[in-house]
């Protein structure tokens, strides 16, 4: 059975390695074998928006090192506050609430597993619990934000909506690092990557479940100077 495992996760690795550019701008930030990331760091990190910490944000610790300004990292459950509350948060924004489509109380089903304290989007037969979300554009509004260079959600099957909606919204995010949980709404991974290429996402990291892709930097400047033109 440990031999199978082993098999399946190089089989995995060497499938995930197709997707991964050579680039010497593309590196490791965190911790990569919890929940660190693979970024572009050939530009300036400025705005940054990280949604979902769980058990780990070395992520978001590594990120506020090197970024101009506060990383602002959002999460209202009781798995990531007691995560933030040990982390070391200097040069960060902590907001105890989560990123949704909607505004407003939002139902979450409870973990599965305890230990592992993920709650999720809503699932059959689970209890639930509900807290305060904010939409990506009521953050940027009230933050005074009009771009975003980096946008990571590790957030439990919310993250399709949220992309199709930054994607419908045209949204500037040059960087998007995000997990998607297949299981969690089936169906939906393929369809949205296929989008995000066609928005002009390309893929430059894959490992299991986590994405990151760059936006092309015509299209960002493109989407930047439409979005600072729209009325306030």
């Amino acid at each position: 059975m440990a031999l199978v495992l082993e098999l399946r996760n190089k089989a995995r690795a060497t499938v995930d390695g197709f997707f991964c550019s050579s680039s010497p701008d593309i590196r490791p930030v965190g911790d990569i074998d919890s929940g660190g990331w693979y970024i572009n760091v050939s530009e300036p990190l400025r705005v940054i928006y990280c949604a979902g910490v769980g058990l780990d944000m070395s992520f978001e610790v590594a990120l506020a090192k090197m970024a101009a300004e506060p990383v602002l990292v959002f999460d209202p459950s009781p798995t990531g506050i007691a995560t933030v509350e040990k982390s070391d948060i200097t040069n960060i924004k902590f907001f105890p609430v989560g990123l949704a489509v909607h505004s407003g109380s939002i139902e979450f089903s409870l973990p599965k597993d305890a230990a592992e304290g993920s709650y999720s989007v809503v699932q059959d037969g689970v209890e639930t619990i509900q807290f305060d979300c904010y939409d990506l554009g009521t953050i940027m509004s009230t933050n005074g934000d009009s771009y975003i260079d980096l946008l990571k959600m590790d957030i439990e099957g919310f993250e399709f909506d949220i992309v199709n909606q930054l994607l419908d919204q045209c949204i500037p995010v040059r960087q998007l690092c995000v997990e998607f949980h297949s299981w969690l709404r089936p169906g939906q991974t393929l369809k949205t990557i296929a989008r995000l290429h066609r928005a002009g996402y390309r893929l430059i990291h894959k490992k299991r479940g986590d994405y990151t892709f760059l936006l092309d930097e015509s299209r960002y400047a493109e989407l930047q100077r439409s979005h600072s033109q729209q009325p306030a």
